[in-house]
């Protein structure tokens, strides 16, 4: 069973990689370095929130073994707002694991940008009204 203070750590982590991730897509300058430590922070920042959730659905006594399966219980929960996002995120997380080409990593890199990043901050706010 996870404890307060184990969520309380995975969800601090979350938040230090969400922040590192919203310093990469601010910098100014555009490159193929920039794109790829955005790509490379999303999936950081992804990891620790659907760990967060796992923990938060311990907590309950509920078992979680995959990031879908967590993201649908915290939805159920209300800690996330659109499950549809939030599909998609995981979806461009696979993308990235399984097919890498510059065409497709430009695609993820605009999908943080303009949607994951709000995403990842509005369930943020959830889990710390939360815990």
């Amino acid at each position: 069973m996870a404890s307060r203070a184990e969520i309380q750590t995975i969800f601090g982590q979350f938040e230090k990689a969400h922040s590192r991730l919203k310093e990469a897509v601010g910098m100014e300058e555009e490159s193929d370095i920039k794109r790829d430590a955005v790509i490379k922070r999303f999936e950081f920042t992804y990891e620790l929130l659907w760990k967060t959730y796992k923990k938060i659905a311990r907590l309950q006594k509920l078992d979680y073994f995959n990031p879908k399966a967590c993201f649908q219980f915290a939805f159920k929960s209300g800690l996330i707002d659109d499950e549809q996002l939030f599909l998609e995120i995981i979806d461009a997380r696979n993308r990235i694991t399984h097919v890498y080409s510059e065409e497709e990593a430009k695609k993820i890199y605009n999908f943080i940008k303009d949607k994951a990043l709000r995403a990842f901050a509005g369930a943020g706010k959830n889990i710390r009204a939360t815990i």
